[in-house]
């Protein structure tokens, strides 16, 4: 079987911001696209028929993850990009109702990172040109309000990992964060829950998952940037 070569990977692309960019990367026609998802979707099948290569991977399973890295060794001769933007939001009350949720949050914010870049850096590093690894963490990060501590503890971590592979694979793979406020409302989300959040953004609008596509178009684009966290929040963090 011939290798993909200059791929873009992006984790936890079944729906909303993964979901937006697997299909704004179609639009380049410029990269081979390989994603994983959690759960089944009907967009999958879609993305499939249009070349996309998918797998179905539960990060909270170590096995499954190293299993899957196995096999990306074998299918891929280089990668462009590693997008990791699988991600999982709990309360601190279901933590505090289902413990096992702690050690979830830091296996697939954390630890699945971590190998990802671990292993894959080899193909990374085996390109023609730059290669990028971008992760997505959280504007409240640099606002604690200590209401979802386990969560942000390791999207915290995520963003500190992101400096160290900074440093660690330089010069010939950049590494940098994005770290988005509110993107996009749930439909469940009442109106007047809606006008409360919006109320304390500077820039106050439900912008979608194009601005994060915008910042990733942006930290591929430009080759003096490394070891940074970008906040695409609107002000979320000065409020």
């Amino acid at each position: 079987m011939k290798k993909l070569e200059n791929v873009v990977l992006i984790t936890g692309a079944g729906q909303r911001v993964g979901l937006h960019l697997v299909r704004e990367f179609l639009k380049l026609k410029k990269y081979p696209i390989v994603m994983t998802y959690r759960k089944s979707r009907r967009e999958i099948e879609w993305l499939r028929s249009q070349g996309v290569c998918s797998y179905q991977v539960d990060f909270t399973d170590e096995r499954a993850l190293t299993n899957w890295l196995s096999v990306m060794q074998e299918r891929i001769g280089s990668i462009r990009a590693i997008i990791h933007n699988a991600s999982i939001w709990v309360t601190d009350s279901e933590v505090g109702e289902r413990p096992e949720l702690a050690q979830q949050l830091w296996q697939v914010h954390v630890k699945a990172p971590y190998l990802i870049n671990q292993t894959l850096a080899p193909l990374l590093q085996a390109g023609k040109g730059a290669a990028d690894i971008i992760s997505l963490s959280d504007a409240h990060c640099q606002k604690p309000k200590g209401e979802y501590i386990a969560y942000q503890a390791t999207k915290a971590a995520l963003q500190q990992q992101c400096k160290e592979f900074a440093v660690k694979l330089a010069p010939t793979v950049k590494v940098n964060d994005i770290a988005p406020g509110l993107l996009m409302f749930h439909p469940q989300d009442t109106q007047e829950y809606r006008k409360a959040r919006l109320a304390k953004q500077l820039i106050p609008i439900e912008p979608g998952a194009e601005v994060i596509w915008q910042t990733v178009q942006y930290i591929m684009n430009c080759p003096y940037l490394t070891g940074v966290s970008i906040p695409v929040d609107g002000g979320v963090r000065l409020t």
